[in-house]
Order: structure tokens, then sequence, then C-alpha cells
């Protein structure tokens, strides 16, 4: 149960969905616009959250899209993290949501939910921060915006009175890469990561690798990137210097010291750089 009263709303369209908040916005009331509820739902319950109408997303048709669109693979905000297992429409996405939490909570995180969550990890960004075509579809006054995933970790991508569609990116190039996804933690599998990479190669051989837990947000470094495809170097000292020259600093938490993320980190890259280049 929540400590507070809520008006709930399920509007059709994107368009509704819209107006909607802005009529509420214009009652002076403070409506939220809601898929899975999950992050939400457990805010409000530790009042750390407060809101007093739910627009609830779920049925609007584009925000389940989960399928391919001309060049594109789409995959709507609005799907669960077993949706996307079950699909398994872009295998490196579902290596890495299918890693998150467990089954059961999977079967009640949305994709927008884990991509703008506010806690750090949001693990299913990985694969998208690795892809150079990759977009967000917003639903905005002005109508449906295209924004660069790159931009995610923003504090602004999402404005108040938008909510997010979908995301896509280029089939060709989603589908067309070797990969590894890894996440490692202190002790069980489900519990938060001290570090979850993700990992590329191209065609030309070129390595990329984006990382979640090491810092605050997920991220990418072309320096690491650089560092990770220098073949006249082996696999090990690769993930050495790779460590060495992160763009920021590992964090040190509950789940692990900053070296001991350093070690994991270092690890895991060496193996999955040995496990790339003899596939």
């Amino acid at each position: 149960m929540l400590p507070f009263g809520i008006e709930y709303y399920r509007p059709d369209t994107i368009d509704e969905a819209l107006k909607l908040y802005r009529r509420l916005r214009e009652n002076h009331q403070e409506p939220v616009f809601y898929g899975g509820g999950t992050e939400l739902l457990t805010r409000a319950r530790l009042q750390n959250v407060h809101f007093d109408a739910v627009i609830d997303l779920k049925n609007i048709p584009e925000v389940r899209v989960h399928g391919r669109s001309g060049d594109w693979l789409e995959f709507g905000a609005g799907l669960r993290l077993t949706d996307l297992a079950d699909g398994n429409l872009w295998p490196l996405l579902t290596a890495t949501a299918d890693r998150i939490a467990d089954h059961t909570t999977r079967g009640q995180i949305t994709l927008g939910g884990n991509l703008l969550s506010t806690i750090p990890y949001r693990e299913a960004s990985l694969p998208f921060l690795l892809m150079d075509e990759a977009e967000a579809l917003v639903a905005t006054e002005d109508g449906i915006e295209s924004r660069p995933l790159a931009n995610l970790v923003s504090d602004s991508f999402i404005k108040p009175g938008e909510f997010l569609v979908s995301v896509r990116v280029k089939g060709d190039e989603a589908k067309g890469i070797a990969y590894r996804s890894r996440k490692m933690t202190r002790q069980d599998w489900i519990d938060y990561p001290l570090v979850t990479v993700a990992v590329t190669r191209r065609a030309d051989g070129s390595l990329r690798a984006a990382f979640s837990g090491w810092a605050g947000f997920p991220f990418v470094s072309s320096a690491v990137n650089h560092i990770l495809s220098d073949t006249g170097k082996s696999a090990r000292r690769r993930a050495q210097e790779a460590v060495a020259h992160m763009p920021v600093k590992a964090l040190e938490d509950l789940h692990g010291t900053r070296e001991y993320r350093e070690f994991v980190t270092e690890y895991t890259l060496a193996q999955i750089i040995d496990e790339l280049e003899d596939d």
C-alpha cells in the first residue's frame, strides 16, 4: 500500500497521455508516467517521492513494440526484461538484460524503467552505448523526438512531461558483431554488480567496451577502446592498461573496495578479450 492516495489513468495513445499530463499539471496535480512501476512504487513506499496521479502507459502500442522496423531493431520502453529474453531479437541485449535481478523481478522491470532508473547500474543501456547508431524515441509536446542514446546518462535526457517510447539500433550493425557480456558480483549472481562489462568485436578486429557498476553511471571510453584494440599487446596487458586509464575512479562501497573492483574488471576484460579473439 502507498502512504498517500492517487488517481489512476490508462490512456490508449501517446497524444492522449501527453494531453492528460498537461491537464493534470494545469489542475495543480503532480502526475507521473508509469511503466512497470517497480522502482516508482518502492520509492513511494519509502516516502522519498510523491505524486497524486499515475498515467499508466502500458496500453499504448508504441511502447510495446518489439521487432524490426525498416533498417532498425526497435524495443518499446514498456517491454519487460523477460520479454526481451523471450523474443531474443538482439542476443547481446538479451545476454545483458537477462542478468539483471532475478527472474521474478525481471518480469516486472521494464526496459525504459531500467534505462532511466535512479539506481546507477542501468545495465540494459550497455549494448546501446556500444553502437554507432542507437537512438531513443521520446514523446514530447512537439511530437516524437529522436535523441542519441549516448546522452542517456544526462539528468535532462527526459524532461518533465515527456516519456520514453522506444529505443532502437541499426539491425545490420547490431547483428553483425561478436560480443560477450559479463556481470561480476561479490556473492550471489543476482546481487548488484561489482561491474558489468559488455564488449563487442567489430569486423576490423577493434574492440569496444561498456561498463556498469564501476562508477555511478554506465559509460564507454574511446581511450579504453583504443587500448583494448591494440592487438600488439597481450590480453592481460591490455586489460591492465584499460583499468589504469578509466575516465573515472572505481566506486568504493558496500559491494567492494576500489582495489577489488579494479581487480575484477581487469580479470574479466582479459578473459573476454581472449575469448573474442579466439573465436
